[in-house]
């Protein structure tokens, strides 16, 4: 963003984090500053050299800094920037990171930018047309869709996505199945196993077919195969392979682990695939319209929560299930997250994140199968997601992803964290 208003390459970064927010603490280990660093470069998000970002801005004479300082900043991933260019000019601004990927500019060379709250943003990664005519804009408009029972929620997410980005359904359709395939080939290189040296976990994605193999497991083909296939994912992520966000990378296990598990079992196409991830970034949009995605505002509630009531809704759909059903699946499985929080070991997403995404892919599962069967959600996906943002409200801030509360500060946490930065040496 700084680079396109700069109109030529920066020289020189400043980035300001203040000590009360998550950013101070975290914007190294889980991958901010190389994420900056590939953004001022102009490299792409799917960039296999992204991970070398910071030595190619050095090797290219960009010099990037870190402030650690007090600013009263309202939001825990708040960004105050000074970016240089070249010929000299400057690009000031401030920007929140709401999770997601969702950024929002709050201030651009000394002039407040008044946010527009009744904006709600895409499914999936397309240029956002401002006063598009959308199918709803509310929980109210979204629920007389559902009620009228017309509409499965991959449809109205089409309808959504093409209207919000001026597409064709076409092309919506295939971003969603580029999206799909994504997530397949996450878990195929997991499971081929990876490598990189600055992780708490290596290879553990072989372990349950091994297991199965020599009948060590308590027999659940599904069960099993789904953890295998969220261990896939987050092992990719955590070696800097590419992965999607659904809705966050610590949550990115969940979604693909658990329905192309599912997928396979029931033997359903490409197509249908692809529409149980368009009712699933529908769910998203009713999560971030009513709460949010980012840890640091709300816990892990917020993440893999979130990931849980979308992949719910998702395998739904791939089993051709109702609207209504869809969104009674995400209620429960979002009632059953709750509280979650964020206490990442050695501020890495690796310790407890994979186990919680793994425990939000069974919840979604169970979740589905609830609705299917008829089970009463009681309150209602708006409720629910009102009660999420009410109890990230109330959350000490030491449990939302700032690794100064619940297991990254236990003994073994100070020391695991010691150890990586050290270079993984004991």
């Amino acid at each position: 963003m700084a680079r396109r208003m700069l109109g030529e390459d920066p020289v020189h970064a400043i980035f300001r984090f203040d000590p009360s927010g998550s950013l101070a603490t975290t914007y190294r280990g889980q991958g901010s500053a190389m994420g900056l660093a590939a953004g001022l470069l102009g490299m792409a998000v799917i960039d296999s050299e992204l991970v070398n970002s910071e030595k190619e801005a050095a090797r290219r004479g960009l010099v990037i800094e870190y402030i650690i300082e007090p600013f009263n900043a309202t939001h825990p991933n708040t960004y105050r920037s000074v970016i240089t260019g070249k010929s000299g000019q400057t690009v000031e601004f401030t920007a929140l990171s709401t999770g997601g990927g969702i950024i929002r500019l709050t201030e651009l060379n000394g002039e407040i930018i008044v946010d527009d709250l009744d904006y709600i943003g895409p499914l999936m990664p397309v240029s956002v047309i401002r006063n598009a005519q959308l199918p709803f804009n509310n929980f109210a408009g979204f629920g007389s869709l559902i009620e009228s029972g017309s509409m499965s929620l991959s449809d109205i997410a089409r309808d959504y996505e093409s209207s919000i980005g001026n597409i064709t359904e076409k092309d919506v359709n295939d971003l969603a199945l580029f999206h799909y395939r994504i997530m397949k080939d996450a878990i195929t290189s997991g499971l081929s196993g990876t490598e990189f040296s600055d992780r708490i976990l290596h290879r553990q994605s072989n372990l349950i077919g091994i297991a199965s193999a020599n009948s060590k497991l308590i027999p659940s083909e599904l069960t099993n195969d789904i953890i295998a296939s969220i261990t896939a994912i987050m092992e990719t992520k955590s070696s800097m392979g590419v992965i999607v966000a659904a809705p966050t990378a610590g949550s990115c296990g969940t979604l693909g682990g658990t329905l192309i598990p599912v997928v396979r079992l029931m033997n359903r196409s490409e197509s249908q695939a692809r529409d149980a991830i368009l009712a699933a970034g529908l769910v998203g949009i009713l999560i971030e319209m009513g709460a949010g995605f980012a840890a640091e505002e709300g816990g892990c509630q917020y993440e893999c929560g979130s990931a849980s009531g979308m992949t719910a809704a998702a395998l739904v759909e791939i089993a051709g299930g109702t609207g209504r059903q869809a969104i009674a699946a995400a209620s429960i499985a979002l009632q059953n997250t709750l509280g979650m929080i964020c206490d990442p070991v050695a501020n890495r997403v690796e310790v407890p994140c994979l186990g919680k995404n793994i425990m939000a892919g069974l919840n979604a599962l169970a979740a589905a199968n609830m609705a299917l069967a008829g089970y009463d959600h009681v309150i209602p996906l708006e409720e629910v997601i009102g009660a999420m943002k009410e109890v990230a409200s109330s959350m000490d801030h030491r449990l939302r992803c700032t690794c100064k509360g619940g297991l990254s500060i236990t003994a073994t946490a100070v020391k695991i964290a010691g150890r990586l930065e050290a270079g993984g040496k004991d």
